[in-house]
């Protein structure tokens, strides 16, 4: 299995990644069933390789949608406006073509030869071991162990099996060239309760299991990008400081500082881009607001536990954790980015949104919701202060950075990190008209949003491909940062859920065909420094709260067997996911 699943053919199409004689030598090796289930596998990818169509829906853009215009810099304040941004008509059609076969090129064509191609995990989706190598629970081991928060009360607990397979993970990131890989690392993994100390301490057990990735990683010429919070806050750190949801919660905010310092200190030498936080918006509202994410906080819940009062507990986790952010990469910069000469960042979610119609009050609620969901964040690295638009709407719910606290803010990244999956199409509410209340955070934005007609859907339900939103987000984002931008995510929620459907997937590919296209135009006609595009996700993982109902990877993963199979979206990214020489 493992032979056939790396048996991919190089962008000529000429040298295989693994040798026949290898590839026969593991066939033996594993006995004669493994041996034939390996040769039919083979020939299964070779299939796939020149098949010429799965006859799915494309999902490629009509001319008239590769281009459009963004809003205009008004103020550098504090109180920064943008004139409300224009960037859709009411009604998109996507173009269909069925029975055309994707495109293999030999090269990512028209990006410059430097540009990063890169694909991402998260440490909880991947990993299992929940108590391998001294890990302690996190706040998902406990939500998704509560009958009823899980697709299926699935967990972590396996997922993908990679603290024992990651050798052969990484062999894998090597056969189909990839370059650059983003993952996370457990704070729980590396550090551990002591309960007398009453603080974390170091595991040695947890930090070597990095270190030896890291290497791996190193030997293979991958260069790592790595998270340090991908969503699992120690349990012990929820239960015994407080949290997140504390407001101004010092204890917590030194117990990052000082998990973040152990990483820089132990693994830095080996990471090419830090980021603090990833998708800071999706936990605090999902996990404080909605209740539908650890640790399961919602407007309608009074009593202590997980935590209280959902409406405001989302603005006071956000607070820490830019504070948390801010303090991270101050102590990255002084002590160790010299040296180490990597960068530091955060990655910021941002589903883009304009207005339904062509109505002033659409545009502008448009414009709140965008304020909501990246100026929340982006806003305070830029002026240390809050998006006045939320100042308006939320009001004393919303804390306020001291002075200090917004001199660390400032500028406390080195590049923008974004991640991307959907567009809206937001409206403004009537007199009366209360908008989503689905939580706290949309409740007080008081609007209503929608897809736009045609949109394909995925498998999840929030998300609807119109590509040309990666290039709305992206002059969005550039008319307030001016610096180098990653996109750290950009993927499909699959709609082909067996192995079958998966090798033959030609919606995925037309995803990440359409929108790198989109990026591509962002870069060469509106001039803006996109550095790299990370596609999620390497392999289908744990989902969340959708367990392992939704598929976003490359490879299929079997979770029966672990087998990791390359989807025709592998094949694409072998293919085409590689610099041209200028």
């Amino acid at each position: 299995e493992v032979a056939a699943i790396m048996m991919f053919a190089a962008p000529d199409l000429d040298q295989p990644l693994l040798k026949p004689r290898r590839v026969a030598r593991r066939c033996l090796d594993g006995g004669l069933f493994y041996g034939v289930s390996a040769i039919l596998a083979i020939s299964v990818v070779a299939l796939t390789v020149f098949s010429a169509s799965s006859g799915k829906t494309s999902l490629s853009v009509p001319a008239e949608m590769t281009a459009s215009a963004g809003g205009t810099l008004i103020s550098s304040s504090s109180e920064t406006t943008f004139a409300p941004v224009e960037l859709l008509p009411t009604e998109i059609s996507i173009a269909v073509s069925k029975g055309k076969a994707p495109e293999f090129g030999s090269c990512a064509k028209g990006f410059a030869p430097d540009f990063v191609w890169g694909l991402g995990t998260a440490a909880y989706q991947i990993e299992g071991g929940p108590s391998l190598m001294g890990r302690e629970p996190s706040i998902w081991d406990t939500f998704s162990h509560i009958p009823g928060k899980t697709f299926n009360g699935s967990t972590g607990d396996v997922a993908c099996d990679h603290i024992h397979r990651w050798p052969e993970d990484v062999a894998l990131m090597a056969s189909i060239g990839l370059k650059h890989y983003r993952l996370s690392i457990s704070w729980s993994r590396v550090m551990s309760w002591d309960a007398h100390a009453n603080k974390m301490v170091e595991n040695e057990e947890g930090i070597a299991f990095y270190r030896k990735l890291l290497v791996e990683l190193r030997k293979k010429a991958i260069t790592a990008y790595v998270t340090l919070y991908h969503w699992d806050l120690p349990q012990a750190l929820h239960d015994e400081l407080g949290g997140w949801h504390t407001p101004d919660n010092e204890p917590v905010l030194a117990e990052f500082d000082a998990y973040a310092r152990l990483c820089f200190a132990r693994l830095g030498d080996l990471v090419a881009m830090w980021m603090t936080f990833n998708e800071p918006w999706t936990f605090t509202v999902a996990g404080y607001s909605a209740g539908n994410h650890a640790p399961g906080c919602a407007p309608f819940q009074a009593s202590d536990l997980p935590c209280p009062n959902g409406d405001t507990a989302p603005y006071i986790v956000a607070h820490n954790v830019l504070n948390a952010h801010a303090r991270a990469s101050a102590i990255y910069r002084a002590e160790f980015q010299h040296a180490q000469g990597g960068k530091v960042s955060i990655t910021f979610p941002c589903d883009i949104s304009t207005g339904l119609t062509g109505s002033e009050a659409d545009a502008s609620a448009a414009e709140v919701a965008n304020e909501f969901f990246l100026g929340w964040w982006l806003q305070p690295i830029i002026s240390g202060e809050y998006p006045a638009a939320m100042r308006e709407r939320v009001g004393d719910r919303l804390p306020r950075f001291s002075a200090a606290q917004s001199a660390s803010l400032r500028a406390s990244i080195d590049v923008l990190s974004l991640n991307h999956y959907s567009t809206h199409l937001v409206s403004a509410t009537a007199a009366g008209d209360a908008g989503d209340t689905s939580s706290g955070w949309m409740a007080d934005q008081r609007i209503r949003s929608t897809f736009g007609k045609g949109w394909p859907a995925s498998a999840s339900a929030w998300q609807h491909a119109y590509p040309p939103g990666i290039r709305m987000l992206l002059r969005w984002a550039s008319k307030r940062w001016r610096g180098p931008i990653y996109i750290t995510e950009n993927g499909w929620s699959c709609n082909s859920m067996s192995q079958a459907q998966a090798m033959h997937d030609s919606e995925q590919v037309d995803y990440f065909q359409n929108y790198t296209e989109q990026v591509r135009l962002a870069i060469k006609e509106d001039g803006i420094d996109v550095r790299g595009y990370f596609a999620w996700s390497l392999m289908d993982n744990f989902e969340w709260a959708d367990g392992y109902s939704k598929r976003f990877g490359l490879f299929y993963v079997d979770y029966k067997t672990q087998a990791r199979i390359p989807k025709l979206a592998a094949r694409w990214w072998n293919a085409t996911r590689r610099p041209c020489p200028n």
